[in-house]
């Protein structure tokens, strides 16, 4: 999907050339689709399956592949690689993975590769459910799922050292083919699946061996209740933002932006991107005011105009990505166990200060 991580369309350009690098269209005419649909905030699991959002992608899925049908054929797209995120990076959707990869392969015979960078201890990950063990396989009959390959970083919610990552795949004969060669060939590349991966040479493993105190940390911690209050101080985070610089939307009374309001309407009213909902549990993007967000004429905002707006941010010492989506400046909050209200509040009061023609 064009909203998927730059680096990954970049890479499959690079290995498999753009004329076979299939990029799909999905964030000028099928994400304002995503604006009205309401999700559980209770059960984040139910958005990899999610009907109403599921409906959007496949619509783009399938648009993509009817415009490419000059060049490939049905039959072709058999084996052929999908990459999904699990949560995106610029836009911070939480996208119905399961759904669309059942689709994919029981229609198409797609192999399904997820990049899950954001989800290790954001979300709540069923690999049993998400996993397909493959038609070889007979070792691994509670798997349910449709996704072949699974991929996430520690070093984002998780918490780790950065320089380790998870790969999660199943299915033996995509271990002995697809998986076979890592990038790095050095002593345990016939020793198995594991030690292939885990052994190249000369790796500093300070961040994986770091892992088993950092889960149980988080483990003492409880996971679902880190998950909540993450979640909690998100969604006040945003009800600051948008009480800030979009006053008398999402209201109950006065200008003060309405909890409930902004969980239910904020996409209606044009101030989060997506609704609360399906946005990734632990971020969101929030529209900067009007007359930073907008174009006083009919040219829309750019890129460098989101890198303008984000380095006088970091001048005033507030870090925060700024998104250019559809024209339209963004904010791409994030929130930890660390992050707290008044953070959110110096945002919105730096933000205001911003200089405009």
């Amino acid at each position: 999907f064009d909203i998927a991580y730059g680096s990954i369309k970049k890479m499959c350009q690079s290995y498999h050339g753009r004329e076979n690098a299939i990029e799909i269209p999905f964030e000028e005419d099928f994400l304002p689709m995503l604006q009205n649909i309401q999700v559980d905030l209770g059960n984040r699991r139910m958005n990899d399956s999610d009907p109403d959002s599921a409906e959007v992608f496949l619509k783009a899925l399938e648009a993509a592949i009817y415009n490419a049908s000059n060049s490939i054929s049905k039959s072709s797209l058999e084996g052929s690689l999908l990459i999904l995120d699990h949560i995106t990076s610029n836009t911070a959707i939480h996208m119905p993975i399961s759904t669309i990869a059942k689709h994919a392969k029981e229609k198409y015979g797609m192999i399904v590769a997820v990049d899950g960078a954001h989800g290790l201890l954001s979300l709540p990950l069923d690999m049993p459910n998400l996993l397909s063990a493959g038609t070889n396989s007979h070792n691994n009959a509670a798997n349910e799922g449709y996704v072949d390959i699974y991929l996430t970083n520690a070093h984002k919610w998780f918490s780790s050292p950065r320089g380790a990552a998870l790969l999660f795949c199943t299915n033996p004969f995509l271990r002995e083919t697809i998986l076979r060669q890592p990038a790095v060939v050095s002593h345990g590349i016939d020793d198995g699946f594991l030690s292939r991966f885990l052994w190249d040479g000369c790796r500093d493993y300070t961040a994986q061996l770091s892992l088993p105190v950092i889960a149980d940390f988080w483990e003492q911690m409880e996971v679902g209740v880190v998950r909540k209050e993450m979640q909690y101080n998100l969604l006040e985070g945003v009800r600051i933002l948008i009480s800030h610089w979009h006053p008398g939307k999402c209201r109950d009374h006065g200008d003060d932006a309405d909890a409930e309001c902004v969980q239910r309407y904020s996409a209606e009213a044009g101030v989060t991107l997506v609704p609360i909902g399906l946005h990734a549990p632990n971020m969101v993007l929030v529209r900067l005011p009007d007359r930073i967000s907008k174009s006083q004429d009919s040219e829309r905002k750019t890129s460098t105009d989101a890198k303008d707006v984000q380095d006088y941010l970091y001048s005033r010492k507030v870090e925060v990505p700024v998104k250019c989506i559809r024209g339209m400046l963004y904010v791409r909050v994030s929130c930890h166990v660390y992050n707290t209200g008044e953070e959110f509040e110096n945002l919105a009061r730096a933000a205001m200060t911003f200089p405009t023609i």
